[in-house]
């Protein structure tokens, strides 16, 4: 009888732990599964941002050489009706702003470049979190 109830306490205890491990491992894997939804999340929405960007930065520039474009007309115009010298400065002043939209285009791609490289940075992070978090041992 005494090694009945020593049985039964023993069996007891296992069930008890197995419960507790089958548990622990529902909430592991829970988070692990809300970890992999936030990463997707984050990256679906880092890429939707970035899209946005180069699309506003896209029409940014059409914009831009559109300007310039109706400027240089301008300018042409002003300049025949000025005379020669006047029509060298106007020139001059004309790839003066050619040069300043080609440095405004550059300094934009290149932001864009730093902003992907940067959010290509953020999500090798966080699935490295996310991985590490895989590999992490039950204690």
């Amino acid at each position: 009888m005494e090694k009945e109830t020593v049985n039964q306490a023993t069996l007891q205890v296992i069930t008890s732990l197995r419960e507790a491990n089958q548990a622990i491992t529902q909430s592991v894997v829970a988070a692990q599964e809300r970890n992999v939804k936030f990463a997707q999340s984050l990256f679906t929405s880092g890429v939707e941002v970035l899209k946005s960007h180069a699309e506003g930065t896209q029409a940014l520039l059409q914009e831009l050489e559109q300007q310039t474009q109706k400027q240089q007309e301008v300018f042409q115009k002003l300049a025949q009706e000025l005379g020669q010298d006047a029509r060298q400065e106007l020139e001059q002043q004309i790839q003066k702003q050619q040069e300043n939209f080609r440095k405004v285009v550059q300094e934009l791609e290149q932001q864009t470049q730093k902003q992907q490289e940067e959010f290509q940075k953020l999500i090798q992070a966080s699935m490295e979190a996310s991985k590490n978090l895989f590999h992490t041992p039950l204690s």
